[in-house]
């Protein structure tokens, strides 16, 4: 009978760093030390199944681009060995270990914050095959987050029956204990079978797969148990339909989550003659019962089953609801379509015929691959035995991938240091993967397989893969757990605005940005905005340039302005990411000045004109008020989009008064209010005459002679038209005489008889129409009599 090596013994293993998504999970230095009942750290990312998700796709979007790792905690010894792997929820990091025992770790500094044995596991018979014992928790466990419980599985040795644990995370107590009967279908014989697939948890069930024990003794077969969740006892069940095709890659059971089927991988039967569903991919109903699809290579008889290279041997991994992924130890792989498995030849690539296999691991046919892949677009990530790790290009829309036979054709690759590694992660852009000989964790650039980090050695049992969360990267490492930090090239990111938080409509917003960072050295910065209705838009690429000019937009609300950093040439999206809140508010007028036409001051009964004008506000409004008395300000004209109002002074006593605008944004002010406002003064003068001039003629008379002098006055710079006042005074005299009242004739006729020989003055006063002065200006001439 050939060998299986369906679980093998635990092999040396090394351990891996950790990074940041948004932010980095700072490094803590290992620990030694008892273990200590603590509070859970802040949580930091999630990785609650295996391979973090349903479809078992072992990849994290959410992390920006690792240049390298570093070495984080190391727990103490726990109590066995620990061949699932860690997972992660709310801060804690859950371990399972062979003596049965779930321990529940800090993700912050490596403390066991508490832990609980399920049960004493069954030893391994001494007269059967296997290489694995106690019988305690080997398969990874799954969470239930919204229960807030881990479900484990392991056989108990008070009955040697195979049970479902549920541990509620709350009280650390068990809630569930479910027995898988063994007289479930044709039966389960449990010193011949093993539980070594991780579970699955979907439609109410705790998925649970079994297969034989390492060297395939007795006549069993394949397994996946449906166990309720509500704590019924009535499981339901697959089986497989000939011996020895068991459930046993440790990817174990992934779920469909668009339609709630189940699928999974069988090793080869025994004998493979007439065989049903040997090397197949399985697909059930969410109630398991029999296959409702299944696929099967074409040539699994003669180069599967035959040769003991199982297609078993590896857990598929989905691709997206209609495109899965599978491969195994022959290292021959293929694209399957999951609505529709296609029977025997079905597959969707490569083509159906005339049928050629596709290698994907250069060529090894042997003991090629094991436990589980991962994909991240565009490359699905095989470890290959003898051949290191596969990057292998799958086209996604042709449905087609690139081989990797004795040559691997780009963009396809792959890097052949080390040979020995477990299943592989993605995560910060980087493959993850446990070397299974003492060597290690290993990361590689996911786009280019150029390693980037080997950590020091470490053990590390037979299928051990890594989990990853907030930028922690978390391994079983022989009876501990081992922690390591992704280190980024641009670690943080910092975001400054000016002006600081608030900025009006249509008014500019300086960005700075700042990178830091182990390796930093040539940072790119990438701007971005997200609106009031939460949606971000880049506003600019990456460039060197940190600093950017954002014109606030004209809706109004809470923006965020964001920055992603990444060191020049990174492949990733972003290394670090970081954001600012900004509000924009309406639109303000910055000033506003204010004019008269005419200039001040004039004369009462002048229009003036008053203009008002804006700035910093693209449709201001305008508030005219006026002060006729000290401190005493009244509105002449409420808000309009009317930049100017008209005076008209007449009746204003003479004085200087104010007059004063409000401007505003058009919409944005109400009553009492404004964005700025400014005064001037203007003076009102009373109606007057400016100057007057006077003159004689004749200047001279003779005596006796009765010769009329006409007196002629000539008034300038009145406001109005000019009235005028005739006096008279002989040089002999000490008074003036009215001789012509105010009228608008500006001569004065006198008669000169009866005038005395000497010297007679005449005065002219001028005042303007409207002026109540007795005079605004004078001034006078004379005659000589002779």
């Amino acid at each position: 009978m050939l060998t299986r090596k369906l679980v093998a013994a635990a092999i040396l293993g090394i351990g891996l760093a950790a990074g940041e998504v948004a932010t980095t999970a700072a490094a803590a230095q290992p620990v030694a030390r008892p273990h200590v009942l603590r509070t859970a750290a802040v949580a930091g990312g999630a990785w609650t199944v295996y391979h973090r998700d349903d479809a078992h796709t072992g990849f994290d979007s959410t992390q920006p681009q690792a240049s390298t790792a570093a070495a984080g905690w190391t727990t103490v010894a726990l109590d066995g060995q620990v061949y699932a792997e860690p997972l992660v929820s709310n801060g804690i990091v859950y371990a399972a270990t062979l003596s049965g025992t779930v321990y529940a770790i800090n993700q912050a500094d490596g403390t066991v914050a508490w832990s609980k044995n399920v049960g004493t596991p069954s030893a391994q018979p001494s007269n059967t095959c296997g290489n694995v014992s106690p019988l305690g928790i080997l398969g990874t466990p799954v969470i239930d987050t919204a229960a807030g419980r881990i479900y484990v599985s392991e056989n108990l040795d008070a009955d040697k029956a195979w049970h479902v644990f549920a541990i509620d995370l709350t009280t650390h107590a068990v809630v569930m204990n479910t027995t898988i009967p063994s007289n479930t279908g044709s039966g389960i014989d449990w010193t011949i079978q093993q539980q070594r697939g991780a579970l699955a948890l979907a439609n109410g069930y705790v998925y649970v797969p079994l297969g034989g024990r390492a060297g395939d003794c007795g006549s069993y077969h394949g397994w996946v148990i449906g166990v309720p969740t509500s704590g019924a006892t009535s499981v339901v069940h697959y089986e497989t339909p000939s011996t020895a095709s068991g459930v046993w890659a440790a990817g174990g059971v992934l779920i469909d989550d668009a339609t709630g089927n189940v699928l999974f991988a069988t090793g080869n039967a025994i004998p493979c003659s007439g065989a049903v569903n040997s090397d197949s991919i399985i697909r059930t109903a969410p109630g398991l019962g029999a296959a409702t699809s299944f696929f099967q290579p074409n040539d699994w008889s003669n180069h599967w089953c035959g040769t003991d290279t199982d297609l078993g041997s590896a857990t598929p991994v989905l691709i997206s609801s209609n495109l899965a992924f599978t491969s195994g130890k022959y290292g021959q792989g293929f694209l399957l379509d999951p609505t529709n498995l296609g029977g025997k030849d079905g597959q969707v690539f490569p083509a159906q015929s005339p049928y050629v296999g596709a290698d994907v691991c250069r060529g090894t046919h042997s003991d090629a691959t094991f436990g589980s892949f991962a994909y991240a677009a565009p490359y699905v990530y095989i470890t290959c035995q003898s051949q290191g790790i596969v990057g292998l290009d799958v086209d996604t829309t042709a449905r087609t991938f690139t081989p990797c036979g004795s040559t691997c054709a780009s963009p396809s690759w792959f890097t052949s240091v080390p040979t020995d590694l477990g299943p592989p992660i993605v995560a910060g852009g980087a493959v993850w993967a446990v070397s299974q000989g003492g060597g290690g964790l290993y990361g590689f650039d996911a786009a280019t397989g150029a390693q980037i980090y080997n950590s020091a050695g470490f053990s590390a049992n037979r299928f051990s893969t890594p989990s990853e969360a907030g930028g922690q990267i978390f391994v079983g490492a022989g009876n501990a757990i081992k922690s390591f930090n992704m280190v980024t090239g641009c670690s943080s990111a910092t975001l400054s605005a000016s002006p600081p938080t608030t900025q009006r409509t249509g008014n500019p917003v300086a960005l700075t940005a700042g990178a830091s960072g182990p390796n930093c050295t040539s940072p790119q910065f990438q701007f971005w905005v997200k609106d009031p209705s939460g949606t971000w838009s880049m506003v600019r690429d990456y460039s060197a340039t940190n600093t950017f000019t954002w014109t606030a937009p004209a809706q109004q609300g809470t923006y965020y302005l964001g920055v992603h950093v990444k060191q020049l040439a990174s492949a990733a999206p972003y290394e670090a990411v970081t954001s600012i809140q900004y509000l924009v508010a309406p639109q303000t007028c910055s000033a506003v000045t204010l004019s008269a036409a005419p200039a001040s001051p004039q004369t009462s009964g002048t229009q003036v004109t008053l203009t008002a004008s804006a700035s910093g506000c693209s449709a201001p409004a305008y508030e005219f008020w006026a002060s006729w008395a000290p401190n005493q300000w009244q509105i002449i004209r409420a808000y309009s989009t009317s930049s100017t109002y008209v005076w008209n002074s007449t009746g204003a006593p003479t004085g200087t008064y104010h007059f004063g605008v409000w401007a505003c944004r058009d919409s944005a002010c109400g009553p009492d209010t404004s964005d700025t406002l400014t005064s001037i003064p203007y003076s009102v003068n009373a109606p007057s005459c400016a100057s007057v001039t006077a003159s004689a003629a004749p200047t001279t008379v003779v005596h006796g002679s009765g010769t009329h002098v006409t007196i002629t006055g000539a008034a300038t710079g009145c406001t109005n038209s000019p009235t005028y006042e005739f006096w008279m005074r002989a040089a002999s005299q000490t008074s003036w005489q009215l001789v012509q009242g105010y009228g608008t004739s500006a001569t004065y006729d006198w008669n000169s008889t009866g005038a005395l020989p000497g010297t007679v003055y005449f005065g002219v006063w001028t005042r303007d129409t409207n002026s109540t002065t007795p005079y605004d200006t004078y001034t006078s001439t004379s005659v000589t009599v002779t």
